[in-house]
């Protein structure tokens, strides 16, 4: 923690918005860091920048100067202010760690409140992501004959894409896809429906690019230029003579020329002009992993401080200084290049793993970013659905303090309707905030939906916490928490019905016990490790397993469905759902849905397809139309009941049930574990005895047990079977 042991704060006045700014003073590259804070109200609109930086290690700190007294503050932040910093101008800037009293946790608590409208008030967030390595490679001494330290602007030019239902008109566009004459495109036919219609070529991109009128920035394109003559220049990168430091600069401009392309509608096909293992490619693409590596973008705080702000949002990369939209922009559209369109499918085929790894996770980053922006500026929710929304999509990221994990994502919610009672408070514990949480997400959904999740609780806030609180913490396996939501809206274990609805435990010895009715099915007899696609060599073994697992006979029906046992297994393997990807959406959606006959059909014929290649064999198969099936054919049937498996169950269980039942559920499942229908849960639960009382039970999680998805194993109409058990 940065410690203001020797600098004394004043006390703000709460009434009018006051807040402290630093003004830092001007000095050399290598000057010590001399501050001055100043006390302003935000109803004053004053004028300032905003800093957005990771703290980095608290162990690790230096001193600055802030009003004459000395100041511990982290290397991280000392080497922000260095790059900020001017030789000659004073600059003012607002900065958490300097400008809130860190001690008082009454002013954290206040000032905390207005992070909104201070990030939105700022003339402009400066975004230090981190060092790039740079100064690594440049001696001391070179360092201390500075006065500014080199930097190197980017521009995002105001290129836009026009997204149509149809691919433009062939003769609107040139060849890589930039309208050609803007009032001609406008005239041109749109559509099949339209005569004379003539579709662009499937090699441009999904959306016609329209560049500026008065062209893209010259000094990017120059860099732009030289990125792609030293791919195609045989000899770059392998004369051992290039000063490393010259050849990280030349990788560096590389990586962001590929993002001021990707921006501007480009390609990635085009971004690459040499071969794949050229230097200049391969360097490039290690800044982008470099890039999204760093830890300012798993951070919980930072999203507001990216998404607030009304003005320029700059990011500060070592001496590269780019608007953050430019990175953002060009991260986000990569799928549609290789995802949704042709243009770059074949080339992103021909990629090496760890290169598309690469892309991958910078296109994932920059998508959670997009998407994010995009639902708070389309979508309307209620403030609990936007945080719900929001606590899910930032599981990954983390915060020094738990706390955080909520109170960093409240700023966004202004613009929401119906507010929830909920505001920085640093006196209220982690357990106490998530409970409260949690109990305000369960009484407006009226259902138990936030228990539904694949969460790790192996931190130490997630031991602390009942096992029904989420610790919206990381998860496992293959399905967003959206997706489980999606997933779970198919069925309806446990019908509405007469009974209380879920509440907190009152005068029992079960502190934050949750109360919730249900119908106790049966216990867990037996249990399979967690299925890993990873770990699975041979996809028919594991199917082979399963067949022994659940001790399946060809000839015999289901003991609870009365239905064929290889049915009931096949629809169990699938959680009797299967999916699609729809492209109403730009980015594509994944639509689950109940499997049907045919579905369960093709899962067993893709069994039979695999065994008989085991075993050598050439399975024959004859299509309704009395044609023989290709093995191209064979192959989707196959491909396409792998990609539903694992969907369903990658870092999930098997079990079998005392009374017969075959199911699906969390890695924790055990022998003796209970399975229940609970009303307010559409999807049966998995529980564990607890200690505190008779009718204490944890939960474990959620579970696919056939037989009792549609209600079948229900209360009945006037709550028969039905008792009340206390999740602690």
């Amino acid at each position: 923690m940065m410690s203001s042991s020797k600098l004394q704060y004043e006390d703000l006045d709460q009434q009018d918005h006051s807040i402290r700014l630093l003004r830092l003073l001007p000095g050399r590259w290598l000057d010590n860091i001399y501050c001055e804070l100043q006390t302003v109200s935000l109803d004053d609109n004053p004028a300032y920048h905003a800093l957005s930086y990771v703290w980095g290690n608290p162990q690790d700190t230096g001193l600055i100067t802030v009003d004459g007294s000395p100041f511990q503050a982290t290397k991280n932040l000392i080497t922000a202010l260095r790059r900020l910093r001017s030789t000659i101008d004073t600059k003012v800037f607002w900065v958490d760690a300097v400008c809130i009293n860190q001690l008082d946790t009454n002013e954290k608590t206040s000032q905390l409140g207005l992070m909104a409208r201070i990030y939105k008030s700022a003339a402009d967030v400066q975004v230090f992501l981190g060092e790039s390595g740079v100064l690594d490679l440049i001696p001391h001494e070179q360092q201390a004959l500075w006065d500014d330290p080199p930097r190197t602007h980017w521009v995002r030019d105001a290129t836009m894409l026009i997204h149509t239902e149809h691919p433009p008109h062939e003769d609107g566009l040139d060849s890589r896809g930039v309208i050609i004459d803007w009032g001609t495109y406008l005239r041109l036919p749109s559509s099949p429906e339209q005569p004379g219609y003539k579709p662009a070529s499937r090699e441009v991109p999904m959306w016609a690019i329209l560049d500026p009128s008065n062209g893209l920035n010259a000094a990017d394109q120059h860099r732009v230029d030289q990125f792609f003559a030293r791919q195609q220049d045989p000899m770059h990168g392998r004369d051992e003579e290039l000063p490393p430091l010259e050849r990280l600069r030349h990788n560096q401009s590389g990586a962001f020329a590929m993002m001021k392309m990707l921006s501007n509608g480009r390609c990635l096909k085009v971004c690459c002009q040499g071969p794949l293992d050229s230097s200049a490619w391969q360097g490039a693409l290690n800044v982008i992993a470099h890039l999204v590596s760093l830890p300012w973008w798993s951070r919980a705080w930072v999203l507001q401080e990216a998404i607030l702000p009304q003005r320029d949002v700059l990011a500060i990369y070592g001496e590269i200084v780019v608007p953050m939209g430019l990175i953002e922009d060009s991260g986000a559209v990569l799928p549609r290049h290789y995802a949704r369109g042709d243009c770059c499918k074949r080339f992103w085929n021909s990629l090496p793993q760890a290169q598309k790894a690469t892309l991958e996770k910078f296109a994932n980053t920059m998508g959670q970013l997009e998407g994010i922006r995009q639902t708070l500026n389309m979508l309307k929710m209620k403030q609990i659905e936007m945080l719900k929304y929001l606590i899910d999509k930032t599981r990954f990221k983390e915060a020094t303090d738990p706390r955080d994990k909520i109170y960093g994502l409240l700023g966004l919610l202004s613009n929401c309707d119906e507010p929830i009672d909920l505001i920085p408070d640093y006196h209220l514990s982690a357990n106490d905030l998530y409970t409260k949480v949690a109990m305000q997400m369960i009484s407006y959904t009226r259902s138990l939906s936030i228990l539904h999740h694949h969460e790790f609780r192996s931190s130490p806030l997630c031991s602390e916490l009942p096992s029904w609180v989420p610790c919206w913490g990381p998860t496992y396996g293959s399905l967003t928490p959206f997706q489980i939501g999606e997933r779970t809206a198919n069925f309806l274990a446990c019908p509405p019905g007469p009974g209380r609805i879920p509440h907190l435990a009152i005068d029992t010895p079960c502190p934050n016990a949750l109360v919730v009715q249900g119908r106790f099915i049966s216990k867990v007899s037996a249990v399979t490790t967690p299925a890993s696609k990873e770990t699975t060599s041979l996809f028919i073994d594991l199917l082979t397993f399963l067949q022994t697992f659940f001790d399946i006979d060809p000839f015999s029906l289901h003991l609870i469905t009365q239905e064929p046992e290889e049915d009931a297994l096949a629809r169990t393997l699938l959680s009797d759902q299967v999916f699609e990807v729809r492209y109403e959406l730009k980015a594509g959606q994944v639509v689950f849905s109940r499997a049907y006959a045919g579905d369960i059909q093709m899962f067993r014929l893709a069994r039979q397809i695999l065994m008989a290649q085991k075993m050598g064999q050439t399975l024959v198969l004859i299509l309704p139309n009395g044609t023989v099936m290709d093995d191209e054919a064979k192959a989707h049937v196959v491909m396409h009941a792998e990609e539903n498996f694992w969907c369903a169950n990658e870092g999930r269980v098997f079990f079998r049930t005392e009374e017969g039942h075959f199911g699906s559920g969390p890695r924790e499942t055990n022998v003796g574990d209970e399975v229940w229908v609970v009303l307010g849960s559409l999807v049966p639960l998995v529980l564990r005895r607890a200690t505190e009382g008779e009718e204490g039970r944890r939960l474990v999680g959620y579970a696919y047990v056939h037989g009792i998805m549609d209600g079948e194993a229900a209360p009945g109409v006037n709550g028969e079977g039905k008792r009340e058990v206390y999740l602690v």
